[in-house]
């Protein structure tokens, strides 16, 4: 069982506040827990929140009630360097939180790691949301984009259609209010990027490595700000495809 490189969280803490893809889906996250009404108050977990982004972005613009687990010790580290405490060692597997303790809780591309067990991880999720409480969930998406070195470095092995991610949660008695992809409007590019990378794949030298990599300033930006129009469109509609996809569900029962 394939496990993340610990590179990959330098690699992470590096990228995550200024990388397109980050702050694109990092501002689209704001957005959707704002629809489900979380704010000052409201108890926030994020579940698998590597290096730490993400609760900072929540707690600074929405709730300081914000806490965060991640299996790997390798992120320990960069949780201080963000100045982050209610954070702890943890798998999704067997969460370290009581049952209904959290309004809503984010999961951003952890059910589709090799060391995830999918059913497991979300009955863990759903037991510690607070009956009415939102699980908002990113997976990535289409088996074709799976490409052999990135996901060897980010220790994952599956991708996701949303009907699969629908028949997860409802058999799990999750009400799915949405499933809609995301980043529709780059996909092109991003099929291109993988597609080509395995009709190119050369022989890896020492550890694999993910295909985050430094770009232009200029071509970052234009990027966020693509996505950042995809982000508008997202406040009315779900769009039929994309890399990823976000799912919106409610405890019941």
């Amino acid at each position: 069982m394939s496990v993340v490189e610990p590179h990959e969280y330098e690699t992470l803490f590096e990228f995550e506040t200024s990388y397109w893809w980050y702050k694109g889906l990092h501002s689209i996250l704001l957005d959707t827990l704002r629809e489900l009404g979380v704010g000052p108050g409201s108890s926030v977990l994020d579940a698998g929140c590597g290096t730490g982004q993400n609760l900072v972005n929540t707690s600074e613009r929405l709730s300081a009630g914000v806490y965060g687990f991640d299996v790997a010790p390798e992120a320990a580290p960069f949780w201080r360097r963000r100045g982050l405490d209610p954070v702890c060692l943890g798998s999704t597997n067997d969460i370290p939180f009581a049952s209904a303790r959290f309004d809503a809780v984010i999961s951003v591309d952890v059910l589709e790691c090799d060391a995830v067990r999918e059913e497991q991880a979300l009955r863990e999720l759903w037991r510690v949301l607070k009956p009415g409480g939102h699980l908002v969930l990113v997976v990535p998406a289409y088996d074709w984009l799976m490409t052999e070195e990135h996901h060897r470095a980010v220790g994952a092995s599956r991708r996701y259609s949303r009907k699969k991610v629908r028949s997860l949660l409802e058999r799990l008695h999750f009400d799915l209010s949405r499933v809609t992809h995301v980043f529709a409007l780059l996909l092109p590019p991003i099929a291109i990027y993988r597609l080509g990378l395995r009709h190119l794949k050369k022989e890896a030298q020492g550890p694999p490595k993910s295909e985050l990599r430094a770009l232009n300033p200029t071509v970052n930006e234009l990027l966020f700000r693509i996505v950042e129009v995809e982000r508008r469109m997202l406040r009315r509609w779900d769009l039929p495809f994309g890399s990823s996809i976000l799912a919106v569900a409610r405890k019941v029962g």
